[in-house]
């Protein structure tokens, strides 16, 4: 591929970034709510500490600020654990579902959009194929769900860093001990990064048929999304009194975490492994099971059949 069509690609995936502003500005929204939240939190701890209130009571829970203990003294590899754990945590819990809904809405728009407002004759005109510019909308919807994840779990781990470093002088519980395991937390990135690319790949094939609905809907194209694969389930129910297809299709949702974490039962991870800094929760056989997991390939080989189709509705189907 040569520096001219290198700059067409960007340009493409640049064009989807300033036209789908959602795709960068949930998580910065995202991002700004959670850190005024944990600075009201922060403000109410101080200011109880400085009143010499012993408990904090919020919405029942009580947290008692005495005799809190002195993590200068907190074992290392604990303290090592709980480093590495915590971007995975911020991100399974908050930032990718998060951006995983924000992709599914914006592959759901990407090529019914541009039908529907009849834009896709003025894109049609340009010299660009209708290929590479399906391509480049998955494209978008992977940097997405990888690059803007992984990069707003990190800024907000940073921020709630600084603010622990805050309420640890305070109170004088050392939690500046954090600190003297930098290689824990590029540990702990590196292993983000790898998890989101991870699930990524595996994630293919829902973003194909999610984009194949969008190239084939003249209407409401969440409904071919959604209520085709359930009505499909029903029937086999129905007819069959099975449920094969329902367990293949949520079934693989969760399935990548197996091969990623080493793990026969992708949904019971224990949290001593993750918390435990002897314990190598993904490694370089973990990483070569997942590359070789066949149901990684065949998803990925769905996964261009969808996309190719969508290619061919694209270049064939009328505007709405």
């Amino acid at each position: 591929m040569n520096a001219a069509d290198m700059r067409v690609n960007k340009t493409l995936v640049r064009r989807e970034f300033w036209e789908n502003r959602s795709l960068w500005i949930v998580p910065l929204v995202a991002i700004g709510i959670l850190t005024v939240l944990s600075i009201y939190m922060l403000i109410a701890v101080l200011v109880g500490h400085s009143q010499s209130i012993n408990t904090i009571n919020m919405e029942g829970n009580h947290f008692q600020l005495d005799n809190l203990p002195d993590f200068a003294n907190a074992d290392p590899a604990s303290v090592a654990g709980i480093i590495r754990a915590s971007p995975m945590m911020l991100s399974g819990l908050l930032f990718n579902p998060m951006m995983q809904i924000v992709v599914f809405f914006y592959l759901l728009d990407s090529l019914y959009a541009e039908r529907r407002d009849r834009s896709i004759l003025f894109w049609r005109s340009m010299p660009v194929s209708d290929t590479r510019t399906v391509l480049a909308k998955l494209a978008t919807a992977l940097l997405a769900v990888t690059a803007i994840s992984f990069v707003a779990t990190i800024a907000f781990e940073l921020i709630l860093l600084v603010l622990e470093l805050i309420m640890g002088g305070v109170l004088g519980v050392h939690l500046w001990v954090v600190l003297e395991h930098p290689l824990a937390f590029l540990e702990s990135w590196i292993l983000l990064a790898f998890c989101l690319l991870a699930q990524a790949l595996w994630y293919l094939p829902y973003y194909g048929w999610v984009m194949l609905a969008s190239a084939w809907a003249k209407k409401v194209p969440f409904l071919w999304a959604v209520l085709t694969p359930l009505g499909v389930m029903f029937a086999e129910a129905w007819v069959f009194h099975s449920g094969h297809i329902a367990k293949l299709v949520f079934g693989h949702y969760l399935r990548w975490m197996g091969p990623v974490f080493n793990i026969e039962d992708g949904i019971k991870l224990r949290a001593a492994d993750v918390l435990s800094s002897n314990t190598d929760v993904v490694t370089a056989g973990s990483v070569a099971q997942f590359f070789a997991s066949p149901e990684l390939w065949v998803g990925v080989v769905l996964a261009a059949a969808c996309v190719a189709g969508a290619v061919w509705l694209r270049r064939n189907r009328s505007e709405i």
